[in-house]
């Protein structure tokens, strides 16, 4: 069932807890008073009333609620789980978006650590895209970020993870490899989107800042050292790649 993952627990077990003894009071009940003999006898008085069949008829009223209450709870998993998917994907480039990339590095950071093994993040940013914009208006500037997330979705390598960061700007998860060197990716990641945008108007360049995770380091840390080779880059005079 895809809705056992939104459930509050505390809550659950609380409402469990009540039903339990609530239902457990009333078996007490039922005993002591012997309400089923009750009933029968009160049907056999009043016959004319078919008292009797109120029994089956309540036992199908509590099956029939019980497979409504299983379905409407079903469907509001599957709303939450619609939800959620939603508020991770960028709706401009269908890319995971910032919040799904945060939440990938710190996935990858713990298994990092669990199999002492290390992973490579890079941030890409396109270089006078406010030139894009002023010149050709939003709209186009929409444009090149969608062909820019396409371009890259194609040059990238498998098991590599690409988000949508901030505004013109995407980061890329990569575990390293022996046969790749983390710059070659850097490389690779610049080379498709240099002058394969919008060629015949204004050739775009990329800058590429990236940084390999040690062993024990944060998620923030690391993020925050990409941001900074990134910037080290910007202000090399831009179509530049820097290392943290």
């Amino acid at each position: 069932m895809p809705h056992h993952q939104y459930f509050h627990k505390p809550t659950l077990v609380k409402e469990l807890i009540i039903v339990t003894i609530f239902n457990l009071l009333m078996l007490v009940i039922f005993l002591y008073f012997d309400v089923l003999e009750f009933i029968y006898h009160l049907s056999r008085e009043h016959e004319d009333f078919e008292l009797d069949e109120l029994i089956p008829l309540g036992i199908t009223i509590a099956f029939s609620l019980l497979i409504f209450s299983y379905r409407r709870i079903k469907e509001l998993g599957l709303m939450a789980q619609t939800l959620e998917r939603l508020s991770l994907v960028d709706p401009l480039t269908d890319l995971p978006n910032r919040r799904a990339g945060q939440m990938k590095v710190m996935s990858w950071c713990k298994t990092a650590d669990k199999l002492k093994k290390s992973f490579v993040v890079y941030q890409i940013d396109i270089d006078n895209f406010k030139d894009v914009n002023d010149l050709y208006g939003e709209s186009v500037g929409d444009e090149v970020l969608v062909l820019v997330s396409k371009m890259l979705t194609q040059a990238l390598p498998e098991k590599t993870s690409l988000y949508r960061w901030l505004d013109d700007s995407f980061i890329v998860v990569w575990p390293t490899s022996t046969s790749v060197l983390p710059f070659e990716i850097a490389e690779k990641i610049q080379q498709s989107v240099n002058g394969n945008i919008m060629p015949s108007t204004l050739s775009l360049t990329c800058s590429v800042g990236f940084s390999l995770r040690s062993l024990g380091q944060s998620p923030e840390d690391l993020l925050h050292n990409v941001d900074d080779a990134l910037i080290q880059a910007k202000n090399s005079g831009k179509n530049n790649i820097k290392a943290a």
